[in-house]
């Protein structure tokens, strides 16, 4: 592990990630259930508010939570900027499982009242979460095109939540926009390319190299896919916003969309094939998983906005948000808490008292595991929705809740195993995160 461009000295405390982290799991958890329980009812239109509460629940519920979370370690310890008021993030985190709670519950049980208020205290966290972070990525000097692609990746938060309030607000009134479909094109855009597929590869950019000993992403495509993905995805919106035809907002986020799903994937796939560390990592497998998912999305994502075959807008949606991004996110939980936690809990001891390896905080076969059921969860869910099979969708559903438990378990059991015993004239508060 590559390390050294690092500036560790400025991490967060433990838990401010943690808070995060821990929604995630819980909101699988629940995602499955829901689709246990109702089987292809909800596979059968992405327009229902049903379907609609499930999917905000991979978007808001699992990445969202893990990419926020993230975002208050990788700015100060990635870029270099320390976050203001970093205490205020255990507030945003409180605020996006309530606000997530009420969403899905104002829209699973037809409630107008929760569903703004949902709306409301998401808006509310984005905000609190946006203003120190974006002060940090706008006063940081160094981090060069992650720094780039950071400050586009939350611009389109920004834009995302804006719009989303907008439908949320339709939702419980009925006075949806007349151009719904270009709200939505433009929401999903900004949510899944420019959002989600705009941090992702940014962040790519640094861990892949530092924790799988790569070499380094090419810098002129750095360069270009910071600009371009927050640009294309962001013109999408403000067309959108302008009336002009659903085709103008599609051809406007398409150059985002290949360069997420396509260009990223293809140079990703070239550094891990010729990687210097030929070592097997069980986290790399999250990696291949998303790579294989990420063409399949692309096209998807064409033949669901070109094409009215049933099932395309929601196995779009399903492999984006599990497939492609749902696997990196996983993936790098299983490598990055086992990171933070004994660089938290161990490097002022180390010398001092015996420590764990690091490796041994999460061993390789639970790792396995998880990817394992992920896997199952991935491939079950698409034969669901391409064949509209019963039996198929409450057992991706299921899987979905085992996916989500074993995240839950491999997080708490590193923590566990983060336990020392502390020896005499070693502070037991340097333990703690």
């Amino acid at each position: 592990m590559n390390t050294a461009t690092l500036s560790t000295d400025q991490a967060p405390p433990l838990n401010i990630p943690l808070s995060f982290y821990a929604f995630a799991p819980l909101a699988l958890v629940v995602a499955g259930t829901l689709l246990a329980a109702q089987g292809t009812q909800l596979l059968t239109t992405h327009w229902l508010p049903h379907t609609i509460a499930w999917v905000h629940l991979g978007t808001l519920g699992f990445l969202g939570a893990v990419m926020l979370g993230s975002l208050y370690q990788m700015v100060p310890v990635v870029i270099g900027a320390s976050v203001p008021a970093i205490r205020v993030a255990h507030g945003v985190a409180l605020l996006l499982a309530l606000g997530t709670t009420a969403l899905v519950a104002g829209l699973t049980l037809g409630i107008g009242n929760a569903t703004l208020a949902g709306a409301a205290l998401l808006l509310v966290a984005v905000l609190g979460f946006l203003l120190p972070v974006g002060t940090a990525l706008l006063r940081a000097a160094g981090g060069g095109a992650t720094r780039t692609g950071m400050r586009g990746a939350v611009l389109c938060l920004l834009a995302l939540v804006l719009i989303g309030v907008r439908l949320a607000w339709g939702h419980a009134t009925g006075a949806l926009p007349e151009a719904r479909t270009s709200w939505l094109a433009a929401h999903v855009a900004l949510g899944l390319i420019g959002w989600v597929g705009g941090l992702l590869t940014a962040v790519s950019w640094q861990v892949v190299p530092m924790f799988y000993l790569t070499q380094p992403f090419p810098l002129t495509w750095q360069r270009i896919l910071s600009q371009l993905v927050p640009a294309s995805t962001l013109l999408a919106a403000v067309l959108a916003l302008v009336q002009v035809p659903l085709v103008g907002i599609l051809l406007a986020a398409l150059p985002a969309a290949i360069a997420v799903w396509l260009v990223q994937p293809i140079l990703l796939t070239r550094l891990i094939l010729q990687r210097r560390r030929r070592r097997r990592d069980p986290t790399l497998r999250f990696w291949w998983l998303a790579l294989a998912c990420s063409p399949l999305t692309l096209t998807c994502a064409v033949l669901a906005f070109l094409t009215d075959w049933p099932p395309a807008p929601l196995l779009f949606g399903f492999l984006a948000i599990l497939g492609w991004a749902g696997a990196i996110v996983h993936g790098m939980l299983t490598r990055i808490v086992p990171f933070l936690t004994w660089f938290h809990r161990f490097t002022a001891v180390a010398g001092l008292a015996e420590v764990p390896p690091m490796k041994q905080l999460l061993p390789d076969a639970q790792i396995a595991w998880n990817w394992r059921v992920h896997t199952a969860t991935v491939v079950t869910g698409t034969l669901a929705i391409l064949t509209q099979n019963d039996v198929l969708a409450r057992l991706t559903g299921g899987l979905m809740s085992a996916t989500g438990l074993l995240l839950a378990g491999a997080l708490v059991s590193t923590l566990l195993r983060a336990r020392p015993t502390c020896p005499k004239g070693v502070a037991q508060s340097t333990l703690a995160p």
